[in-house]
């Protein structure tokens, strides 16, 4: 299955409040409501475009595929490509776990040019 993963994003870039800024972006109510629920049956290539600008992403950063049990797709397919793994929340334990030293040292790093 294809899924469109918002969530993903929101926590990534500190989104709180997810329906505001959707609507912010653009979006109307209902459809930020879909969006966010994973509802949205269809999205618009503008729509796709908008969400890629502001999280600074392509298409395949915004869905992920998670293999139905019922239809088997070889290893080798192009689709597995863009399956997600939990690494966010892996982040943030690790983060958690890390001495203030170290986690300066490592905005440091990324800092770093």
């Amino acid at each position: 299955m294809l899924k469109l993963d918002l969530d993903r994003f929101f926590k990534v870039k500190g989104i709180r409040k997810a329906h505001t800024y959707m609507m912010e972006i653009g979006n109307s109510a209902g459809y930020a409501t879909k969006l966010i629920n994973g509802q949205a049956v269809s999205i618009p290539f503008d729509k796709l475009e908008l969400l890629c600008e502001h999280f600074n992403c392509t298409p395949n950063d915004l869905f992920n595929y998670i293999p139905d049990s019922d239809r088997v797709l070889p290893a080798s397919h192009a689709l597995h490509s863009i399956s997600k793994t939990k690494t966010i929340g892996q982040i943030n334990a690790l983060l958690h776990e890390l001495p203030m030293e170290k986690i300066e040292e490592l905005y440091g790093m990324l800092k770093k040019d």
